[in-house]
């Protein structure tokens, strides 16, 4: 083979649309003040018990029928899908309740990649945002008639400090499933879920339109732009809106509101930079920041040498000035059986029909602290527990995007996450450059509220 290492990977895409489309939707009142401090609550308590951090609930005839229960947390998530019309059987749903960076990546099912060498992604992916330290918005606030209109504190107008402590923002790219060039293939069949679960027959025209696709990556073939132009990955000459450079990107920055709702493209590539305007900073900077960082960290772990009674109380009490709570939601259509090895909660009593719990991952709990933890929740929240249900959609705000677009350009950098098979080219990182003065990126990268947009050009690759 020579000395050149050329990675082919499978890629298995649950979505019909071009991978360069870019579909991000952001709602403010999606849930109220008392439920975002509730669900952060119950959050922290899911994470406890679960495996990894991650569960899977099913959703259809089963749930409506009482056959089969969801947590209050479940019951929340159903609520908002129900409230977008989003009909999918299949959510899996996690949390993180502190400020952590996060590269760029897709999400995927991480056990077929370990196992076939196969990336597959979610149909949509959801950020909910509930307990956010210096938020925009005070959880007491309502979000009514904001509606991005640029009423919020802008990074310009905070103070130094103030912008130390700003939590970052959840940024998404319209790159897809892989950073580094694909190659579509078609597949002739699927297979589906009982059709006790609510999925459709396999031939029906709503699983027609969930096919699963076949991407290949090269990472070190790139596609000439005719067969990019092939499979719709550039624009047509005839339309106004054609894209001249094969190498533009978006970029949505989104700040972390309490209540707030991100919707995006499941497959799209999306991160958390810690600090803010992480993408922006030189290596110089970069590096004083991460020194910086890990002084603090190591000042706080020599705390536990000098251990008194009231640290015992400190170990129930969580970082508040580095809380950033949110529960993080990927849809699976039907015919995907969902992400593997990722399981119900351990508190569900019953399972659909067909999917087999192994001695490892039985539920831990027994039935009498199981039948008690319900009840305590019907109690607390209602029997499908209403309480915790999102707003109707016609209360919840719609935001508008501000384009940061401009004739100056600023050098971006955004890392990328995992090894060459996760991430899909040899790169670790894109070098980029923003359409728009440096000082207005910035200044998105710690807004408060507002969602800015702003093109990218992607530079030479880097080796």
């Amino acid at each position: 083979m020579g000395s050149a290492i050329i990675f082919h990977l499978l890629i298995l895409m649950l979505l019909p649309a071009s991978i360069t489309s870019f579909s991000v939707s952001v709602y403010d009142n999606v849930i109220a003040p008392s439920t975002c401090q509730t669900l952060h609550k119950l959050t922290l308590e899911h994470t406890r018990r679960s495996h990894d951090g991650s569960s899977l609930f099913y959703r259809g005839p089963k749930i409506h029928s009482g056959q089969q229960k969801l947590t209050p947390i479940e019951n929340a998530l159903d609520s908002i899908l129900r409230q977008l019309n989003d009909t999918s059987p299949m959510v899996e749903y996690w949390s993180r309740s502190q400020y952590i960076n996060l590269d760029a990546h897709a999400d995927i099912d991480e056990n077929t990649l370990k196992d076939e060498g196969v990336l597959r992604c979610p149909r949509h992916g959801h950020v909910l945002y509930l307990q956010i330290a210096n938020s925009d918005v005070n959880s007491d606030e309502s979000t009514e008639g904001h509606e991005n209109s640029g009423e919020s504190s802008s990074a310009a107008t905070i103070s130094e400090q103030e912008k130390h402590s700003r939590m970052g923002p959840t940024v998404v790219f319209n790159r897809k499933v892989a950073w580094g060039s694909v190659t579509p293939r078609t597949i002739q069949s699927v297979q589906t879920q009982d059709d006790d679960i609510g999925v459709a027959s396999h031939n029906s025209p709503e699983n027609m339109k969930e096919r699963v696709q076949e991407y290949i990556v090269d990472v070190e073939n790139y596609w000439d732009e005719e067969t990019k132009r092939q499979y719709g990955l550039l624009g047509n000459d005839n339309e106004d809106n054609a894209h001249d450079d094969e190498d533009e990107e978006k970029m949505a920055i989104v700040p972390a509101v309490n209540g707030r709702l991100l919707r995006f493209d499941g497959a799209a590539f999306h991160c958390v930079p810690k600090p803010p305007d992480r993408f922006l900073l030189s290596d110089d900077e970069l590096t004083a920041f991460l020194e910086k960082d890990c002084e603090e960290d190591c000042e706080d772990d020599d705390d536990v040498y000098y251990w008194d009674d009231e640290d015992d109380d400190d170990l129930e009490k969580e970082d508040l000035s580095q809380q950033r709570s949110v529960i993080l939601f990927n849809t699976w259509p039907a015919g995907s059986y969902g992400p593997r090895g990722v399981l119900p909660d351990c508190v569900v009593e019953a399972v659909p029909d067909g999917i087999v719990l192994d001695d490892d991952n039985s539920a831990s709990l027994d039935d009498e602290r199981i039948a008690e933890q319900w009840k305590k929740w019907q109690d607390e929240y209602g029997p499908n527990s209403e309480k915790l249900h999102c707003n109707p959609a016609e209360d919840w705000n719609f935001c508008i995007v501000d384009n940061l677009d401009g004739d100056e350009t600023s050098d971006v950098t955004i890392p990328l996450m995992g090894n060459p098979t996760r991430r899909g080219c040899i790169q670790s990182k894109a070098v980029m450059q923003g359409q728009g003065l440096s000082n207005r990126i910035e200044n998105a990268f710690y807004d408060g509220r507002k969602v800015s947009m702003t093109t990218l050009k992607e530079l030479p690759k880097q080796r």
